[in-house]
């Protein structure tokens, strides 16, 4: 829920009104209620869990029952620094070499999606199913879809693939109060007997399905029920172990949890012997019902409570070893008074009078891939402040403006830097597969967490050529540990890049007099003996010069014999010397130039842009 900047004594839990029954893609309006809402709206919202849950509660899912998945296979490579069961929290044996823990929730009706088969389990540490429901008297509901996606074969596909690769598949369980009425949780938290009959009703059912813990998403969880809940979380955790049942035990907590007074006993929840480690849900800082409009995890901002004070808070109680910081894969819109950065929501006709019937009070979380096609149709806007993207547009649907927030790779990026810097044990995604086909998010998780060949690099826009430059044994960086990939490429290491990547045999003779001794010698004369390079005059090379983009065009063109150019492709190489191979090279799709038209053909050559430059001529071999 979004909670406001100035400090109150307690979060306000209240009744809401849930906004939407849908998430609409944004390209276009959603359609207005039939009946226009109310102008106010409560204090308190549902999380983005329980309003997903609710979106969805409605449709009928038909899952094929499955069969036993396969049990956890030992990690293939190591990550982190310490042992789970050291006390302190810290991390080891992360499955895929991952540096942080990359927890992601999977809702049940994911399962049924196209997009199942696009989950990069290589690029996960553990995925949260969610979830099921736990009833007063501490059973589980074991009936609807909630249920039957979790005994479905679909999850048990998803249980074995995350299995061979050494990733953790724990069961959310979920008790939603949203509504005020606290009398379920109360009921069960606070008898004894509720509380052991649903522990062990979780441990069978993770031994069942070999599954590897549990996440408790509680929410809201009332200071009346604090010591309660504290309580049941530890005798959950001590149940499992004794039970034989995988133990990895996870809470979902509120954003504002270490900094008000809530149900959420912060370091007792991560003490040793409760929890492994808090799922800290730091979104929903604006929320539907907010009174102007912006990110839902900002990380600073002007008007509400930010995730940069939620971290400082938690850091204060908690080891950041045992803190997952929740991102979201989904944003926000709101029909808005005007175009303006962080502008008022139209709760009222005093704030909107020119909004049409449906417009006051709308608000709708948009997938990943939706708010794309949104910017896609109105540009892309950058709030600084809350380091996220965001557009506007003017509606003539709602007579109103529509503002919409959301995170991408660049507000992502930013996120994961502060959660390393910050010495957290990983990031937690609400929630997996909202990105559909895209694949610059679980590239983005990659160049952030994953096993990069050097220490420089995940900062660079062409991390993924150089980690293919890696892979294929063309480079073993400028150290053992460092490509230097802002550092120029001269005239020399250019050979031996084209030497490699072409497989050259050697030369029959020594072709130039300034290189001797130099260490590129031998990959100077291959070059010349396959008429690659003619040598900058004479018989010098100029080994130590650096490569220009207009030459590196030059000795890429004969390199791979390219054919001649239809068209002139750019307007700042005209009358250069190597304007022909700058035309082949782009109509061949190895170069897109440096901007709009132009090549900047004097520029120096970049360690990073060679491994583009090389990757490209690969694909373009390929397609011969």
């Amino acid at each position: 829920m979004s909670i406001p900047r100035v400090r109150p004594p307690a979060i306000v839990l209240a009744s809401v009104l849930v906004l939407t029954s849908v998430t609409p893609a944004l390209a276009t309006d959603p359609s207005p209620d039939a009946v226009e809402p109310v102008a106010e709206v409560p204090v308190g919202a549902p999380s983005i869990h329980a309003e997903m849950l609710d979106q969805h509660a409605g449709e009928g899912f038909a899952f094929t029952t499955g069969g036993a998945p396969k049990p956890l296979a030992e990690p293939e490579s190591g990550g982190g620094t310490m042992s789970l069961e050291s006390g302190t929290g810290g991390i080891a044996a992360l499955p895929n070499g991952l540096s942080h823990e990359v927890f992601g929730y999977l809702p049940y009706w994911s399962l049924g999606s196209s997009d199942l088969g696009r989950l990069r389990y290589d690029l996960v540490t553990t995925i949260a199913y969610f979830g099921v429901a736990a009833r007063s008297d501490g059973t589980l509901v074991k009936s609807g879809s909630e249920w039957s996606g979790w005994t479905s074969s679909a999850m048990t596909n998803v249980i074995s693939q995350a299995h061979q690769r050494g990733v953790r598949v724990v069961l959310t369980v979920t008790m939603m109060a949203w509504n005020g009425d606290y009398s379920a949780m109360q009921t069960l938290l606070g008898s004894s007997a509720n509380r052991a009959r649903l522990v062990n009703e979780i441990a069978a059912t993770l031994k069942a399905r070999n599954a590897d813990g549990v996440n408790v998403d509680f929410e809201p969880v009332p200071t009346s029920l604090r010591t309660n809940f504290t309580t049941f979380v530890r005798e959950l955790k001590a149940g499992l172990v004794a039970q034989g049942a995988g133990s990895y035990v996870t809470v979902a907590t509120m954003a504002g949890a270490a900094t008000w007074s809530t149900g959420y006993d912060v370091v007792g929840l991560s003490a040793s012997g409760a929890a492994d480690a808090l799922m800290v849900m730091a979104y929903d800082f604006n929320y539907g019902a907010s009174a102007r409009a912006g990110g839902v995890a900002p990380w600073a901002s002007p008007h509400v409570f930010d995730a940069r004070q939620a971290m400082t808070d938690h850091l204060k109680l908690v080891p950041g070893s045992k803190l997952i910081w929740g991102v979201p894969y989904y944003g926000r819109a709101w029909t808005t008074e005007s175009s303006s950065l962080y502008a008022r929501t139209c709760k009222s006709t005093s704030i909107c009078p020119t909004a049409k019937n449906g417009a006051l009070n709308r608000s709708w979380a948009p997938r990943y891939i939706d708010a794309l096609e949104a910017i896609a149709q109105h540009g892309r806007q950058w709030d600084g402040t809350g380091e996220v993207p965001w557009y506007r547009y003017a509606s003539s649907t709602y007579g109103a403006w529509v503002q919409g927030y959301y995170d991408d790779a660049t507000s992502l990026k930013a996120k994961y830097g502060h959660v390393k810097s910050n010495g957290l044990r990983g990031i937690g995604i609400w929630h997996l597969l909202m990105d559909g086909s895209r694949t610059e998010l679980w590239d983005t998780l990659y160049t952030q967490f994953g096993p990069l060949p050097f220490t420089d690099i995940s900062d660079s826009k062409f991390v993924k050529d150089i980690v293919w430059l890696a892979e294929t044994k063309l480079t073993s960086g400028c150290t053992e540990t460092r490509y230097c990939p802002r550092g120029n490429v001269t005239r020399a290491q250019m050979a031996t890049f084209l030497t490699r990547l072409l497989n050259l045999p050697p030369a029959s003779k020594d072709y130039f007099t300034d290189d001797s001794g130099n260490k590129h010698e031998g990959n100077i004369n291959r070059l010349a003996e396959a008429g690659i390079t003619v040598g900058c005059g004479g018989t010098r090379f100029c080994p130590d010069t650096v490569v220009s983009r207009a030459q590196m065009a030059t000795f890429l063109t004969r390199a791979l014999n390219l054919p001649p150019a239809t068209k002139d492709h750019f307007t700042d190489d005209n009358g250069n010397t190597h304007e022909t191979g700058i035309n082949r090279l782009a109509e061949s799709g190895i170069t897109r130039g440096c901007d709009t038209n132009r090549y900047c053909p004097n520029g120096a050559v970049l360690r990073e842009q060679m491994a583009a430059f090389l990757r490209r001529s690969v694909a373009y071999l390929q397609q011969q």
